[in-house]
């Protein structure tokens, strides 16, 4: 017999909740050297910033300080393809990262126009001075971004969620296992909410019927997954806020 599947909300503030556990990727040989490359082309543009002589250097180094961003950033879109989410159109990869609560953008994407016009328009190149802020603003850019490059597989908690949230990023998949209490489930939707499709249980005397299901007073067993990328947000960025 195949069960409907249902439509429910669940808060993803997860208040009187904590966490108990997690687990996140490592870094294989090939991350790893994506990581240092970025990192590398971020000293050579330090390198040629504290030992220039003539503009040469300070363009040269706005020019690897943007590929050292661009490396980052095509890196991490391997890992979360940003295309898949609503808001990318829009706000665009920088624009994703700080609606996540990741960076803050201002003075990335203006060092971006700035290489543009020193490398298509002949600009002139910045003083030395602000050369030294933008290698500034990128080092911390590539420090801020590098937890993400290990991304959080799960996290468990206790309280008044007992289980467990599981992450896969490309496509996105957030699942979401355990017993709650009913303050945090409802079947119609709620502003800020995440919008579930429940699924069957997969444990205890409940094995096999479709829930949410009561399973004790105001406490219910919940196995759903995240219905689509913008209800996803909020547990997504408890996700990225947890490994930063």
């Amino acid at each position: 017999m195949t069960l409907d599947l249902q439509t429910w909300w669940f808060d993803p503030a997860l208040p009187d909740c904590f966490i108990d556990g997690s687990g996140r990727s490592g870094l294989d040989v090939a991350t790893f050297d994506r990581k240092t490359s970025a990192e590398f082309c971020h000293l050579h543009a330090d390198y040629r910033i504290k030992n220039h002589v003539t503009e040469w250097d300070r363009t040269d180094a706005i020019l690897a300080l943007k590929r050292s961003m661009q490396m980052r950033m095509d890196h991490l879109n391997s890992i979360y393809n940003f295309k898949q989410y609503p808001e990318f159109k829009q706000l665009g990869p920088l624009g994703l990262l700080e609606h996540w609560g990741v960076i803050r953008q201002r003075m990335l994407r203006r060092m971006r126009q700035l290489r543009n016009a020193v490398e298509h328009e002949g600009a002139e190149p910045p003083a030395i001075d602000e050369c030294e802020d933008y290698a500034e603003i990128v080092w911390w850019f590539l420090r801020g971004t590098s937890p993400l490059l290990m991304p959080l597989d799960n996290l468990d908690f206790n309280g008044e969620f007992h289980g467990s949230v599981t992450f896969a990023y490309d496509p996105l998949k957030i699942v979401i296992s355990g017993d709650v209490s009913a303050s945090l489930i409802s079947k119609d939707e709620r502003p800020g909410w995440v919008r579930l499709t429940t699924d069957v249980a997969r444990y205890g005397d409940v094995t096999g019927k479709m829930t949410p299901i009561e399973i004790g007073e105001g406490d219910y067993r919940v196995e759903a997954i995240v219905a689509d990328t913008r209800s996803a947000h909020g547990l997504l960025q408890r996700a990225l806020r947890y490994v930063l």
